[in-house]
């Protein structure tokens, strides 16, 4: 037996690093192919981060099998299957070559399995712990290009890969949402309960990073996030209200499938914005209508849609869970709806400081999602729903989703200080 033991502790100790290792290499290749700074370096990068991530996501795929755990496995296999079938349904349709690594575009989503691997593990606190470390970098790094680009001390040839234009807002750096929303919401959570210089700070940079993308539906969420947290509103009601954003919103977009003399964008049409989206729901929901059960399927390039939708590009994400149907048909909208209410779940095991951040940034693609799907999208949300839901599958296991009677909002304690 002590033979035994001595051979397993470098094993166990190997393993324990291999595991941080990866959750650290996933963390980076998100940030860094999400908020499209890879673009800074050469669009060859591309492939190389989403290889890398493919990688270590089959690794976890086969990791829990070998220990008996089906349901990542299962569920990703299902997925996968769906967008195969989609990008199939196009190359049918447009009579060119199926071509799988289209599926590329959609693969974050698979990032639950590592973290539903990491949280049974009872990797959670160290996990968590790095999302807000990650995050709150990059709203720092993020901050300072986009100042430096506002003031001209960077050169825009280094920025223009990833800066936006309108007319309406003029010219800005691309935000990845989602991750400046958790790194929001933890500074804030903290700056609520355990006020520091330091929190005050780093909630600043991130709150400023977030208003400098001048992204005004996704701040006026955040904003109204951030009034609900401080008037301690219950986490349930938080998370019906953005709920019941989602289910008005969506029903009015949707509504001008039944109707078809109505485009509910043509109350937005003053607006850049608004009037290209009603231009492309025009075109979305006739395709949507012409096959209800697949929609248009997934192209593997725009210019390849164009004898069919138009010389406009069409961005179906512009059009929220209709964009979905369009691309993923119905199987894929149904997907959505199911993941939309699930964001919006809090996390119960989770203690204050991770639990709230996690849940309101849920309930930001929530709320949200009625107009784009964030949730689903690569370089949105995608990954941050899989941490909602490898972690609430995994911590529903290791954890038992216990509720705490005292303070039913979000656990301040439980088992493990996770």
């Amino acid at each position: 037996m002590l033979r035994r033991s001595v051979v397993r502790q470098p094993l166990e100790e190997l393993e324990f690093a291999l595991h941080r290792f990866f959750i650290n290499a996933i963390l980076a290749i998100d940030i860094v192919f999400a908020s499209r700074f890879y673009r800074i370096i050469g669009d060859f990068m591309q492939p190389v981060l989403l290889g890398s991530a493919a990688v270590i996501f089959s690794f976890y795929a086969v990791y829990t099998l070998a220990r008996g755990r089906l349901l990542p496995a299962v569920a990703g296999s299902l997925f996968v299957c769906m967008v195969l079938t989609q990008i199939d349904v196009f190359s049918t349709r447009a009579a060119v070559p199926f071509n799988p690594n289209v599926f590329f575009q959609f693969m974050w989503l698979l990032a639950f399995i590592p973290f539903y691997a990491w949280t049974l593990m009872g990797e959670l606190p160290y996990l968590m712990k790095r999302v807000a470390l990650f995050s709150t970098a990059y709203c720092a790094v993020y901050l300072l290009l986009s100042l430096g680009h506002l003031v001209g001390a960077i050169p825009y040839s280094l920025v223009s890969p990833i800066v936006s234009t309108d007319s309406e807002r003029g010219s800005r750096i691309f935000l990845y949402l989602s991750t400046a929303s958790i790194a929001y919401f933890y500074w804030l959570s903290k700056f609520k309960y355990d006020r520091s210089n330091s929190s005050y700070v780093l909630f600043w940079i991130s709150a400023l990073a977030i208003t400098v993308s001048l992204s005004r539906v996704y701040i006026l969420i955040v904003l109204c996030l951030t009034v609900l947290f401080y008037l301690d509103i219950h986490a349930k009601t938080i998370s019906r209200i953005c709920r019941i954003t989602f289910v008005v919103v969506t029903a009015y977009i949707i509504s001008g499938l039944v109707i078809p003399s109505f485009n509910p964008f043509i109350a937005f049409a003053s607006d850049t914005s608004g009037a290209y989206r009603a231009y492309e729901y025009v075109v979305v929901r006739r395709e949507v209508l012409n096959s209800p059960i697949w929609g248009f399927g997934v192209p593997p390039d725009t210019k390849l849609t164009r004898p069919f939708l138009g010389e406009q590009d069409i961005f179906p994400s512009d059009l929220g869970a209709l964009g979905t149907w369009f691309d993923l048909g119905l199987a894929g909208f149904l997907l959505y709806l199911f993941v939309i209410w699930r964001c919006s779940k809090p996390s119960f095991f989770l203690q204050r400081r991770h639990g709230w951040p996690l849940f309101l940034s849920g309930c930001m693609l929530t709320a949200y999602g009625g107009i784009s799907p964030l949730a689903m999208s690569a370089p949105g949300g995608a990954t941050l729903t899989a941490l909602i839901f490898g972690v609430g599958a995994g911590g529903a296991l290791r954890y038992g989703g216990i509720k705490s009677r005292r303070n039913p909002k979000i656990r301040d304690h439980c088992e493990g200080e996770v």
